[in-house]
């Protein structure tokens, strides 16, 4: 009997021994799948804080490209208004061109139209006397100052 008991706790040592070297397996397996969790974590979250650093980044140069885009505009409507006034101005002035030239021809027809009437009062004889043409001319002179 105490053969069978000796058996028997023999047995019992090895079929312990054997659960205990399978739980410390397993219990092993665990713990680097838990590493192995916890490395991919801190992989992950350190890939995170880079991303998140990269797009703080990216963010403070669209605000910087937004503002210079904003300048720009604002340029470019000063730019848009200055050249409508340029345009107003220059219609301005071709409308007054255009009067002064058309005011013109006619002070030039008119000052033709009484040459032509002192012409036509005046008689033209050959043989006038020198002291008689300057007379007619300070007509002439007087007459277009008048319009």
């Amino acid at each position: 009997m105490k053969d069978i008991v000796l058996v028997l706790t023999l047995l019992l040592a090895v079929g312990l021994s054997v659960v205990v070297v399978r739980f410390a397996q397993k219990a092993d397996k665990a713990s680097r799948s838990l590493d192995e969790e916890r490395y991919s974590r801190m992989v992950a979250e350190e890939t995170l804080q880079k991303n998140d650093a990269k797009m703080a980044t990216f963010q403070e140069a669209l605000k910087e490209d937004q503002n210079k885009m904003n300048k720009i505009t604002a340029i470019l409507d000063q730019e848009k208004t200055v050249n409508s006034d340029l345009k107003k101005q220059y219609d301005d002035l071709t409308q007054a061109k255009s009067n002064l030239e058309s005011k013109l021809q006619s002070v030039l027809q008119e000052k033709a139209a009484a040459l032509a009437a002192l012409q036509a009062q005046v008689p033209a004889p050959a043989a006038q006397p020198a002291a008689a043409a300057p007379t007619a001319q300070a007509a002439v002179s007087t007459a277009g100052s008048s319009h």
